[in-house]
């Protein structure tokens, strides 16, 4: 195993300027049970149960005897604590040694990036831990520091989120080339797999799920996997799609238009529809900067659909994307009860923050949804693939 140890000045300062004294992450078996945290900070899992504990300054590791010596050898731990009996006696003794007055778990309703903890730990926990400590901490969630150390990516991790971008892109700019009479959502599905796969690329998400294709307004698509629908003439084609490699992902979307016999172009309410939806999306990445709300960025572009007349769609704006598809953390998003949590949406945006911007409209044609990755700079936001400007029409051969 090995530590990104450049998550480390991030850590400690994320647990001084929101005063948590002690962050704990414990798990076992996590390849099974989920800790979501652990590829976030490194090539890390843990087997026998395990618990590593950050405080504002160092790394503190409590292991079992077979692993002792292991964990020795990681650069950014700092202290590692074999259990000679249980890890929880263990745990309260290093927590005793600690004292500290906060303590953040990973437990939160909201966010399921920062809710790793099992009932099971957390209830070894409350019977075999916190009864022996002599302090008794105030225990928080882990979520605001989990958002940062989640959501600022550094700049080698930034450069491996464009390269699937880049390659994402270019594969959905390739679709137009397999269209014909009779081509239908499930060659597109197997198309865009092959380009990615050939190249050593996999899929951001689920390879049943990903990507989905939707081309003909009547069939309604969703997360449930792709459905066989012929590419229909007069009907927007539209993509969501990300390619991933070395932990890393992209998550776009891509709009076309199949062209009827007599059409030369797509008609004007598609266009118009279009182009809002794109210069929906430019405004709000012109807004986005560090400081800002994902509520302040959503509205941004809501306003502007809304205002045309248009509904307003019932997802958020966008969402965190990079370790994978949905990152967790801060989003952009209006107050609808799924969102409105102050975590979630009025937290301000920070500096290497990578966002997916996602507006969309529904129109006879189809949903006209296009979607782009940015990157939260110092002085406001930075593309990360070149962006739709255009729709694609296709004339079916």
């Amino acid at each position: 195993m090995n530590f990104n140890k450049e998550k480390l000045p991030i850590i400690f300062e994320t647990l001084k300027r929101h005063d948590v004294d002690a962050w704990m992450i414990m798990g076992r078996e996590t390849i099974m049970n989920s800790e979501p945290v652990l590829p976030v900070l490194g090539d890390m899992s843990f087997i026998i149960a395990t618990a590593l504990v950050f405080t504002k300054e160092k790394c503190i590791a409590v292991v079992s005897p077979l692993d002792v010596d292991g964990y020795k050898m990681i650069d950014g731990i700092d202290e590692v604590h074999e259990y000679p009996g249980t890890m929880e006696e263990t745990i309260a003794e290093v927590l005793n040694q600690l004292k500290p007055k906060k303590l953040a778990l990973n437990i939160n309703s909201a966010d399921a990036a920062a809710d790793g903890l099992t009932v099971g730990m957390y209830k070894s926990l409350e019977e075999d831990v916190f009864p022996h400590l002599e302090i008794k901490p105030e225990i928080v969630s882990s979520m605001p520091i989990v958002s940062e150390v989640r959501g600022r990516k550094t700049a080698s991790q930034i450069e491996k989120i464009r390269v699937c971008t880049e390659k994402a892109e270019e594969y959905l700019m390739r679709v137009p080339e397999i269209c014909h009479e009779g081509t239908t959502s499930i060659e597109i599905f197997n198309f865009l797999h092959e380009v990615a796969y050939n190249d050593g690329f996999g899929m951001s998400w689920a390879d049943s799920q990903c990507p989905s294709v939707a081309c003909d307004p009547e069939v309604k698509q969703g997360h449930s996997g792709i459905i066989d629908t012929p590419l229909k003439k007069g009907c927007t084609i539209n993509i969501d799609y990300g390619v991933s490699k070395n932990g890393y992902c992209s998550d776009l979307q891509r709009m076309y238009y199949v062209l009827k016999d007599d059409e030369d172009d797509a008609p004007e309410e598609v266009k118009k529809a279009f182009y809002l939806v794109r210069d929906a999306i430019n405004a709000a990445r012109e807004f986005m900067k560090p400081g800002v709300t994902g509520f302040e960025v959503d509205q941004v572009a809501r306003h502007m659909i809304v205002d045309e007349g248009f509904d307003s769609w019932n997802t958020a704006l966008g969402h965190q994307v990079g370790h994978v598809t949905h990152d967790g953390g801060t989003i952009l998003a209006n107050r609808r009860p799924r969102y409105n949590k102050p975590e979630l949406i009025d937290t301000p945006l920070q500096v290497g923050n990578v966002f997916t911007i996602e507006p969309g409209i529904e129109i006879a044609q189809g949903r006209i949804g296009i979607e782009e990755d940015v990157v939260i700079t110092e002085n406001g936001t930075e593309w990360l693939q070149k962006p739709q400007q255009e729709l694609v029409l296709i004339r079916l051969k």
